[in-house]
Order: C-alpha cells, then structure tokens, then sequence
C-alpha cells in the first residue's frame, strides 16, 4: 500500500489534497483479499472493514459538520457585535441554538441506541421467522443465549419448525383473538396435539394452558410471565459465566498496576461492569422474547411486525449499558444485520448477488480507511489507530 501510496504522490505532485491518492492506493491494497479462497471469511472480513468504514466517514462527517456550524455561530456572533449601538453602555449579546445543533446533538446521543434497534430488529426477526438468512454460527450463538437449544435438546429442531409453520398458517387469518388463541380450559398439549404436532405436544406438562398458539409453542414449559422471568434469570446466569470471565481477564491484562494499589476500586468497578453488562443481556434476551406475547394480545393477530417490532424493543436495551460501550455493541451486531439484510433481500428478488462484489465492497472499505488515515485520523479508534500505524506506519 506505501508503495501505491508513493506512486500516486509521483503522478499526481499538484493536488490539493491527498484523498485520491490514499483511496487508490487502500483500494488497490484491498485486493489482496483474492488470496483469501474461504468465501465466508472474506465475507466476514469484507463486512467488518466496511462497518469501521461507515463508522469513521460518519465521524469525518459530523466533525466537519461541526467546524461548519461553529464558522456560522462565529459569524452570527460578529455580525451581532458589529451591530452593537455604541451610544449604550452595557449590552447582553444573545445568541442562541440553531436547528442544526440540536439535530447534531441528538444525533450524537441516540445514534447507539437507534442502530442497536435497527440491527436488533434485523436479527432476531431472521432468527425466529427466516433462520436461514441468518449466518449459521451467529444463528447458533443467538439460539443458545435463549436457552431452548438446552431445554429441549432433539426436540428444539422439531419444536421451532412446528412453530415457523403455525405461523405461516395463522399470520393471514382475520384480526381477533380467537383465531389465534387456545380455548379456555382446554391444555395447551392436548391443543397442539390435535392441531399442530403430536410429537411437540410430548413437549407440553399436562396441566400448563397457553392462552395463545404461538406462545405455546415458544414457551411449552410455562405461561408467558413464568416464562419471562425463567428466561431473565436463566440468562443472567449465562451472561454471568461469560462476562465475568471476559472482565477478569480484561482487568488482570490492564489495570494490573492498579490492582496492587488500589484492588478496592478496581473490585467495585469489575463487578459493576459485569453486573451491568449482564443485566442488558439479560434484558435485550428476555425483551426479545416475551415482547412478541404482548404485541400478539395487543394486535390480535399474527403478524411478521410483530417480529420485527421486538426487535426494536429489544435494542433500547444497549441503554443499560455504559455511554462508552454502546456503539461498539451495536457495531458488533451491524455485520450480521448487513448480511442478513442482504439475503433477505436476495430471497425476494430485490437484489442480485455480484461476482466478486466481496472484494469490490472490501477495496472500497480499505479505500475510504486510508484517505481517512491519511488525511484526519482523529477522526479514527484509538485502537484502530495504533493497528493502521504498526501496519501501514505513521503518515
């Protein structure tokens, strides 16, 4: 890349700026994903780089958003100065906020949390709905932070394609309660039985009665609120395991210095990171659960907005989590959403997959890091600065 880089300063000496430049030479260094022949590594490679991407651009875009604003308030300042009457003694000068700077800052504190929601409701509608526009081992990572896989077993496969198919049966009829409930007094087992499945209605306790059909087949083993709570604390168990794992061993590698001077504020702050982080997944898993109940009892009817409306609701709990980590989770689950987006939209015909769009998308990604790199890397992840200069050098 350097050496692209230096060849394009060669050919082009008088230019204003070296964007063009840098965008060529990441390009061109971009290609070297054709060496790569694991289609599915270079599809999660091509997704990650491009998310970064869009996320510094954005960065790049709101600080020159900024600068523009604050010229403007410069000038509105001095024009107000200028129109000072010098006959008074004192005067107050008042300027006051314009749309484009509360649009700015609510951008700035809701842009995490909208895109959590947006990737949310992507993913999980895929997970429940359309499981294979979903990548398989994101797929699998999801399913086993619901806790079904685990209950059920063999049976969890069976269980969840009765459910898909239920759910293509119901979603057209009518709006009204009755078209999607079970009779009153009648068990849930002997329901699904008769209507659905033999094999899953083994599932079912005899004396458990689900008020509607899909909440049976979600949830055999409880009703909707014993469900819920089983499923939060079934996964504050799990996020438990997982993140007080994760956060020991983050702060053993970093903050070991401080544990041999002050081990009790780094005690509190671990363990209220860890109970943090899983109290949002325990949230997020549980919204993302039992939100579709309430939505079904509210609507009266089947519905795929159902699926994706949860979804939304299941974003807003990245609230919970520290300012400084929500971006990074939503950009986490962005890639996945891209791609389940993707192929969703393929299944419909909307769009047509393009030989080699892969390594197109990635020189495109690399090229848009490097003019960012080489022209304002302020705007640029201290983290992924220090890679991009141990890479590429410093500029």
């Amino acid at each position: 890349m350097p050496g692209v880089l230096c060849a394009m300063r060669h050919l082009r000496p008088d230019h204003a700026g070296d964007r063009l430049n840098a965008f060529v030479a990441g390009s061109v260094a971009g290609l070297t994903l054709l060496l790569d022949k694991n289609k599915s590594r270079r599809t999660a490679l091509t997704l990650y780089l491009f998310t970064r991407s869009i996320q510094f651009a954005s960065s790049y875009s709101m600080k020159k958003w900024a600068e523009h604003r604050n010229t403007k308030r410069a000038a509105n300042r001095q024009a107000l100065r200028d129109n000072v009457d010098p006959s008074v003694d004192k005067q107050v000068l008042v300027t006051t906020s314009g749309w484009d700077d509360i649009l700015a800052k609510v951008l700035n504190s809701s842009a995490a949390t909208v895109l959590m929601s947006l990737t949310a409701s992507v993913n999980l509608y895929a997970l429940v709905i359309e499981p294979d526009a979903l990548p398989k081992p994101y797929y699998n990572f999801l399913m086993q932070h619901s806790g079904l896989p685990q209950k059920f077993g063999a049976m969890f496969p069976p269980l969840f394609e009765a459910f898909r198919s239920q759910f293509a049966v119901i979603k057209d009829l009518p709006r009204g309660i009755e078209n999607i409930s079970i009779p009153k007094g009648m068990p849930s087992r002997e329901f699904v039985a008769a209507n659905i499945s033999p094999n899953v209605a083994t599932l079912f306790p005899s004396h458990v009665h689900h008020d509607l059909q899909l909440c049976a087949i979600l949830h055999p083993l409880y009703p909707c609120r014993s469900h819920a709570i089983d499923i939060f604390t079934g996964e504050f168990a799990r996020a438990l395991k997982m993140y007080g794992t994760l956060n020991f061993i983050v702060t053993l590698v970093f903050q070991n210095k401080k544990l041999a001077t002050d081990p009790k504020d780094v005690a509190y702050r671990y363990v209220r990171s860890t109970l943090r982080s899983c109290i949002f997944l325990a949230v997020y898993v549980t919204t993302a659960f039992f939100a579709p109940c309430v939505l079904r009892r509210v609507l009266r009817k089947e519905s795929r907005f159902i699926y994706l409306f949860n979804g939304i609701l299941s974003g807003l709990a990245v609230l919970i989590e520290a300012p400084g980590r929500q971006m990074e989770l939503a950009l986490y689950c962005l890639p996945r959403a891209l791609e389940t987006t993707w192929k969703l939209l393929l299944k419909r015909g909307f769009v047509r997959n393009i030989p080699n769009g892969d390594i197109a998308l990635f020189c495109a990604s690399m090229g848009v890091m490097m003019t960012l790199y080489q022209n304002d890397s302020s705007v640029i992840n201290k983290h992924y600065l220090t890679v991009l200069t141990r890479v590429f050098g410093r500029n």
